[in-house]
């Protein structure tokens, strides 16, 4: 799919909220016309993460530099399957296209589906592999964390020039107040739950990002509205105060800067 076809976003034009997606798979959304109407509806900004070989080339093909960003990286469900090299292919695929890239991601570990001992270690040395290439690239990084919210915390310790996105935070509190302790920005998705509440009650608004992870969770980008609407009721802010900030995070965290021409500063 090509993006040619989406029209570009201006505020003048129409009373919007404009509004960004820190997290999503465009390459499984396979209506086009869904994500033109995301950025018709005010989604001007939309990060795009690549999990494996496949998602990334997509990804880059899919990034226009206007509305939609590309993150590459190998995601820990494809950690123990990876090919002869093809963890090489995708580092070096990063490195060429480092200027288009915003970030690193979504990388990490995830010990829901690490069945033993072999795939935890294969999900760390490439977890590992691939925060080592971000401190070369000086890009930031979007860190998937399932039931490893300790081990995540634990290795990126150490990696003090990093910027992190928790994406889909799964911490809680404590866990949380660690994150703001280093710097790292909270992502957090469509749905609500006790535990998210209490991490959206107790954090800053300039800690948030807001994401869909679609069409895996939200359908498409549009439902980065609903995660705004859901923290901007639980910190008491209008929706278009709270929009504003959290826009401004987005762009922010990936140095995404369109009044520029480019991408990165």
């Amino acid at each position: 799919m090509r993006t040619t076809m989406l029209k570009e976003f201006d505020l003048g034009q129409k009373t919007k909220v404009e509004l960004a997606d820190a997290h999503s798979h465009l390459d499984l959304i396979g209506d086009a016309g869904l994500i033109e109407d995301a950025v018709e509806y005010g989604v001007a900004t939309i990060v795009t993460d690549g999990v494996d070989t496949k998602s990334n080339l997509k990804s880059l093909e899919m990034a226009d530099g206007k509305h939609i960003f590309p993150a590459l990286g190998i995601g820990p469900e494809y950690a123990n399957s990876l090919q002869k090299g093809e963890l090489e292919f995708n580092l070096k695929l990063i490195r060429e296209n480092a200027k288009r890239v915003v970030a690193i991601g979504e990388i990490g570990l995830d010990y829901m589906i690490a069945e033993d001992a072999k795939n935890r270690t294969a999900q760390k040395r490439i977890f590992e592999a691939f925060l080592d290439l971000a401190e070369e690239l000086k890009l930031p990084v979007c860190v998937h964390s399932r039931k490893a919210m300790d081990e995540v915390l634990s290795i990126l310790e150490d990696r003090k020039s990093l910027a992190v996105q928790l994406h889909f935070f799964e911490g809680d509190v404590k866990d949380a107040k660690v994150a703001m302790d280093r710097g790292y920005m909270i992502s957090i998705p469509p749905i609500e739950s006790a535990k998210r509440k209490r991490v959206i009650n107790d954090v800053p608004v300039d800690r948030f990002l807001a994401e869909t992870d679609s069409p895996v969770v939200g359908s498409t980008p549009k439902d980065v509205e609903r995660v705004v609407r859901m923290i901007g009721g639980i910190k008491g802010i209008d929706y278009g105060r709270i929009a504003q900030t959290i826009t401004a995070n987005t762009k922010k965290f990936f140095n995404i800067n369109k009044e520029k021409g480019f991408m990165r500063y």
